[in-house]
């Protein structure tokens, strides 16, 4: 008896004894041991901050790089802008380019620094004579698109409208133009956004305005043809200094409220007035620089060339005018 009962303790020890050890089991104890889910052995193969990260939206391009992508996906072909404005010119001399837009596309970027841009093509006598005309003149061709006979001379023009306080694209060539792949004809105008792209002769270009003030927003068939996502956000600010001017008082738009209008009675247009916050304080003052005045971008033009003696204003008169009067702009 006290043997049996010695080997049935023994008995009952074996599967213990085969659980913590690495001995040889027999088929029947695996099975036994493996019977139940095996939830524990898969547990190492769930990666959560994997999973995180395919939840998370990959970083969204900012407006500088969304335009860089775009702009190489534009139609192109060989024309006078390409090496009048071409990009590795503007390269070499660096960032710090002050306008109030720029025309950007595949390989050449024009930057507008005057309230009146004439896009066209230019006579070849121009290309070879050493003598250019200013680019004052009213027939001058800023932008040159040629040696293409589709387009004409005097093609069309981009333009700032005061009335309005809008960009408008003005044209006049027989061909017409695109804006955004609809058809504009000649002797129409299309107000310009930020964002839209522009075809003249094959050649599609941007008109693209500071970002720092207006958005950038581009038509979703430039976006899957650069293999952007449609959704991806386009209304990022850029850190960099902002391209344009900003603006001055005495600019009396119709629904503007009283307290964000000057308030100085001086007759004399030299002497600027104060611009005064929605809460009456001073925009001009750096401790107000947080403060962002409630003027667009074409408002703000628009008070700047108002406010001169003359009317006329040139860029940097604009700019220097906008930076005394907004500490915000100031300190960007």
């Amino acid at each position: 008896m006290p043997p049996s009962a010695k080997r049935a303790s023994r008995a009952r020890r074996e599967p213990r004894k085969a659980a913590t050890s690495n001995a040889d089991t027999s088929p029947g104890d695996v099975d036994v041991e493996d019977s139940s889910p095996s939830r524990p052995a898969k547990r190492p193969d769930i990666d959560l901050p994997e999973q995180v990260q395919e939840d998370e939206d990959p970083p969204a391009p900012n407006d500088d790089q969304l335009v860089s992508q775009i702009t190489q996906h534009l139609r192109s072909q060989e024309v006078q802008a390409s090496k009048d404005h071409a990009n590795v010119i503007h390269e070499a001399k660096g960032d710090g380019v002050k306008a109030y837009a720029k025309v950007a596309a595949q390989d050449w970027t024009f930057y507008i620094t005057k309230l009146n841009v004439n896009i066209g093509r230019a006579p070849e006598t121009s290309h070879n004579s050493q003598t250019v005309g200013s680019d004052e003149d009213e027939s001058y061709v800023h932008i040159d698109l040629g040696p293409s006979k589709m387009v004409s001379r005097e093609h069309a023009t981009i333009s700032f409208d005061s009335k309005d306080e809008k960009w408008f694209l003005h044209v006049k060539g027989r061909n017409g133009a695109k804006v955004d792949s609809q058809p504009v004809k000649a002797g129409q105008a299309h107000p310009l956004t930020s964002g839209e792209v522009i075809e003249i002769g094959n050649v599609e270009m941007m008109f693209v305005l500071p970002s720092e003030i207006t958005p950038l927003t581009v038509h979703p068939i430039y976006l899957q043809r650069a293999g952007v996502s449609v959704h991806t956000p386009q209304s990022r600010t850029s850190r960099r200094q902002p391209l344009i001017a900003p603006a001055p008082p005495e600019y009396k738009r119709p629904g503007t409220p009283p307290s964000a209008q000057s308030t100085a009675k001086s007759p004399a247009a030299s002497t600027p007035a104060v611009m005064v916050g929605a809460n009456g304080v001073d925009l001009s003052q750096d401790e107000n620089q947080h403060i962002k005045p409630q003027y667009s971008y074409a408002q703000m033009i628009t008070q700047a060339i108002l406010n001169a003696p003359d009317g006329k204003l040139n860029l940097n008169g604009i700019y220097t005018y906008i930076m005394n009067t907004y500490a915000y702009y100031r300190h960007q």
